[in-house]
């Protein structure tokens, strides 16, 4: 099971594969990744590979600049992602 600190972890390490020029002592759980040079299509990059590792679906409503802001609002998003799919199998 995935915790909320392991989701954290997960997306920390995924932020760094989808935007490298980012040096991992500026990514914070509460730093605006925008900020740190995140773009759309590196965001669209980073939602792809949050779905593939995590094995969830983000819909159109989760897609969101609030959502994708930092890595604890993505945390949330993803752990909220992760209880439904456990509950609807």
């Amino acid at each position: 099971m995935n915790t909320f600190e392991s989701i954290q972890n997960t997306i920390y390490d995924v932020i760094l594969m989808v935007i490298p020029y980012i040096e991992p002592e500026e990514l914070q759980e509460d730093t605006d990744i925008f900020s740190l040079g995140l773009d759309s299509v590196n965001a669209m990059r980073l939602i792809l590979h949050l779905q593939t590792e995590f094995g969830i679906g983000f819909g159109t409503a989760d897609i969101n600049f609030e959502n994708f802001k930092t890595i604890a609002n993505i945390a949330r998003t993803v752990e909220q992602k992760v209880m439904l799919e456990m509950v609807s199998v």
